[in-house]
């Protein structure tokens, strides 16, 4: 259909066609429903939605919902009834389409919202009764387990982003998970807890933090899970800034999952210490310049035993702890027996002191100290350990900790318990792996012993060695050699690599390499003569060389058929450039040789039109 529906109703044909292709996206998440109990597709379609009452229906919800992303299913809705296009005379209509998305959270039920509830002027009480029905008959639907791990999900304010790790960890701390035979694992059954949820509209995908996936829960869902939740779930919702008025209200006493939004200790000594029954206790927010005091910490150990979930500064959006500069862990935590999940998210400016005493958390699945750093990590005990986050740690005897899926970096020295062969049976990690000291190791054998090949769920992995120049440069091609990486990975850094050659797994002479590298960054690499070929990354898109000794780049680059982007930083004795291939959208040489920049922007020079295809060019002394 041409334009915008000004006047009217939709005709029977667009009915039609529209609520086929709306029933489609509908039937899995809404179900089959009654007239009388929500409503249908065909409801939604055949609504008479004019510009003028859609614009009165839009400004009413706006106050009632918050601000969303785009939904294709309101996209299918409106797609043949609601064009954004200009009209008759010319003048350009509102984008209906695109404002639905924006304003009605993206979830099927506020669709159904804005075009399908009966009456010219529905009030806020309508929408919020369609809303209630029609959310309630899906969450009615759900399985009991995911049923209560969304229930647990209410703790967190609205737009709250969560990680897709930190509900997985609690919901399994907190038992909520239920697996179906011995050979299951729980944290795969969480994770298809959570699809089914963003199935349902219930979370919605938020992109990434720290490449870890996080999710919102949408504002017309969040409302429907306050109702319906039990006492179990308590939020205080604490204001903050200097001039905030203390909380005066009364937490219930048989609480058992309690949100407090603003670290305050005064509150924690008063309303919280003594609630017996307490199993999660989340502190979203330390503000700046609030110091976490070290007796808060302890008795909240010392009076809460029963707690599974414990977090300070959980936002991912707000300053984490930054003081003490000095963060002790008390002794007493080792009374919390039950604790699967401790978060302390401190700044990186501050050290993290972790007392022996953490060894006796046996249950313990995450622990996350934010950006502090950690002297050393010496817990090889807690075995049941999946996650651990922080800036920097020093860790030893790792190698019993088999379940480990997130280690933000380990170093190899030649002391004991830092040995490289300490990652070998380290095959659950998944995400980055940071491996520095690659001095240390002294053939390629003991790099073997690594097992990077087996560690299937790496998408990230960094190479660094040291500069001690001792390390001799046939050797440093044997160890890199035998750290042949995944072959699902995605993402490869190689730091200060000075060996005579590449592996054959990087150059294409052998097989068993990454084969979808997408990612490829070389970093003060020194070797005579040309940069490597990369005939094992022929899906290569993008590639970063920085601070190198190479005299050229390798002619079998214009090979590299799928390269978008490639950074050429700091490489002084770069003089040339050879053909590259014709995908290139973006290049960046960046303080490299006067004479080689100025040539590249020399029309007519050789170099010149060796760039000249590329759409986005960026030529810097700088």
């Amino acid at each position: 259909m041409d334009g915008y529906i000004e006047t009217g109703v939709i005709t029977s044909e667009q009915v039609e066609d529209a609520s086929n292709e709306l029933h489609q996206h509908t039937h899995n998440t809404l179900g089959e429903t009654s007239s009388e109990e929500n409503v249908t597709a065909l409801d939604f379609v055949q609504s008479a939605i004019t510009r003028r009452n859609l614009e009165k229906r839009i400004e009413k919800v706006e106050s009632y919902v918050g601000e969303v992303k785009q939904s294709p299913l309101l996209g299918v809705a409106s797609k043949n009834a609601l064009n954004d296009t200009a009209n008759k005379n010319g003048s350009q209509i509102m984008p209906v389409r695109r404002v639905i998305a924006e304003k009605l959270q993206g979830t099927p039920t506020a669709a159904a919202i804005v075009a399908g509830v009966p009456g010219k002027n529905p009030d806020i009480s309508s929408w919020k009764n369609t809303a209630r029905i029609a959310f309630q008959r899906i969450y009615s639907k759900l399985n009991m387990d995911i049923k209560r791990c969304f229930d647990y999900c209410s703790i967190f304010p609205r737009r709250s982003k969560l990680r897709r790790v930190d509900l997985v960890c609690m919901w399994t701390g907190q038992r909520l998970v239920k697996t179906r035979c011995a050979t299951e694992d729980m944290e795969d059954v969480a994770d298809g807890y959570i699809e089914a949820l963003v199935s349902h509209s219930f979370l919605q995908r938020e992109g990434t933090c720290s490449d870890i996936d996080c999710f919102t829960i949408p504002d017309l869902v969040h409302d429907f899970l306050d109702e319906v939740i039990g006492s179990d779930y308590f939020r205080i919702e604490n204001g903050m800034g200097q001039r905030r008025e203390r909380w005066k209200g009364d937490v219930p006493r048989d609480v058992r999952h309690l949100f407090v939004h603003n670290y305050d200790a005064k509150l924690i000594t008063e309303k919280i210490i003594g609630l017996e029954n307490l199993r999660t206790l989340i502190i979203y927010v330390v503000e700046r310049g609030t110091t976490v005091e070290k007796e808060v910490i302890e008795n909240i150990c010392d009076r809460l035993p029963k707690l599974r979930v414990l977090a300070v500064a959980f936002s991912q959006e707000r300053y984490p702890i930054e003081l003490p500069i000095e963060f002790c862990v008390p002794e007493s935590i080792s009374h919390l027996k039950r604790l699967c999940y401790l978060a302390f998210r401190t700044s990186y400016s501050c050290t993290v002191i972790v007392p022996s005493a953490l060894a006796k958390l046996q249950r313990i699945q995450l622990l996350d100290f934010g950006d502090g750093k950690i002297l050393e990590f010496t817990f090889s005990d807690l075995i049941n350990l999946r996650h651990i986050f922080c800036g920097d740690m020093e860790f030893s005897n790792i190698g019993r900790m088999v379940a480990l899926q997130m280690l933000p970096q380990f170093r190899v020295s030649n002391e004991q318990g830092y040995e490289i062969n300490q990652l070998r049976d380290l095959n659950k990690l998944c995400g980055s792996l940071v491996i520095r000291g690659l001095e240390n190791v002294n053939s390629k054998e003991e790099a073997v012993e690594a097992n990077l090949a087996a560690k299937e769920c790496l998408t990230h992995v960094t190479l660094s060695w040291g500069c001690d120049t001792r390390c001799s440069q046939e050797v440093g091609a044997e160890v890199l050699e035998g750290l042949c990486p995944p072959l699902g990975l995605e993402s490869l850094a190689i730091c200060n690599y000075r060996g005579l050659r590449y592996p054959d797994w990087m150059v294409g002479k052998q097989n068993g390499g990454p084969k979808d590298l997408k990612n490829l960054e070389l970093e003060c690499c020194f070797q005579p003569g040309p940069a490597p070929e990369l005939g094992a990354f022929i899906h290569l898109r993008v590639l970063s060389l920085q601070s190198c000794s190479w005299d050229a780049l390798s002619i079998n680059i214009e090979y590299l058929a799928s390269l978008q982007s490639l950074d050429i930083v700091n490489c002084p004795n770069i003089r040339s450039l050879p053909t590259l291939p014709q995908s290139l959208q973006e290049i960046s040489i960046r303080r490299c040789n006067d004479a080689f920049l100025k040539s590249c922007e020399r029309v007519g020079h050789p170099n010149w039109q060796k760039i000249e295809h590329v759409p986005t060019k960026k030529i810097s002394k700088t």
